[in-house]
């Protein structure tokens, strides 16, 4: 073993700091030249007094007095992160700034989002210093709610969350073409901004890993979004059956 190996020495000090590419970063550099690691990497960078934010994805507070994680369930979720790092580093189809992610599909397509270690739930690009300060709000209990710009900040940040973005050209009423690769589908277009894919796995990088991979394949996620589609056009039909001139100016009690 190699024991005068530094992963510190090998990571870019360029990259800005409680950034998931930060994070992820540390843990190539931990790895991928160590000559104490394998193919599969398998360590957690040292700590530096807390210079990361994962696992957790957050610096807990100082005055917590119990930790977040249980010592089994810390090691777990720490692999889970080291195999997703591997992952975006060693896929061609990823591009990673910050925390805003870049995907391309194997047919062409191009997808991006904001991944939120704090919430562990991702958003739309470039979106996270907007919709962090009410989802803390929303997290906290929605203080203040009965107040029309916190409800409407509320609102906002809650349908954000698991949103991504097609990149697809929209046809200037906020309408997007499904892509031709894409057959036998009930419907030609989707509301650009209805873009969402929903988390089904125990941990944020397992949901990240699969999300991603779906975006790869550029095939399932479509049916995901196709489905959507269905269902929102559904609910809207029947909001409009239900409330032909409208509804009540009722905001205040939802």
């Amino acid at each position: 073993m190699n024991k005068d190996f530094d992963g510190w020495q090998e990571i870019d000090w360029g990259i800005e700091l409680d950034t998931l590419e930060f994070d992820l970063m540390a843990i190539k550099s931990h790895n991928k030249n160590n000559p104490n690691v394998s193919k599969a990497w398998n360590q957690w960078p040292e700590e530096m007094d807390n210079i990361i934010l994962l696992p957790l994805g957050y610096k807990p507070h100082r005055w917590d007095k119990k930790s977040k994680l249980t010592e089994a369930q810390e090691i777990d979720l720490k692999l889970k992160w080291i195999e997703f790092a591997q992952f975006v580093f060693e896929s061609e189809s990823i591009i990673l700034e910050e925390n805003t992610f870049t995907v391309v599909g194997q047919h062409g397509s191009k997808f991006s989002f904001d991944a939120s270690t704090e919430f562990s739930l991702w958003l739309p690009p470039g979106t996270i210093e907007k919709y962090s300060p009410s989802l803390r709000s929303i997290r906290n209990g929605a203080p203040g709610k009965s107040n029309l710009g916190a409800h409407v900040g509320y609102l906002e940040a809650s349908h954000a969350s698991w949103k991504i973005e097609t990149r697809s050209p929209e046809d200037g009423l906020g309408f997007c073409d499904f892509p031709n690769h894409i057959k036998n589908l009930e419907l030609q277009q989707y509301e650009a901004w209805s873009t969402f894919v929903y988390p089904t796995e125990d941990t944020f990088p397992e949901n990240l890993t699969k999300l991603i991979n779906l975006m790869i394949d550029d095939l399932e996620i479509w049916s995901i979004l196709h489905q959507h589609e269905l269902n929102r056009r559904k609910a809207n039909a029947e909001w409009n059956e239900k409330w032909p001139n409208g509804r009540p100016d009722d905001w205040m009690y939802l």
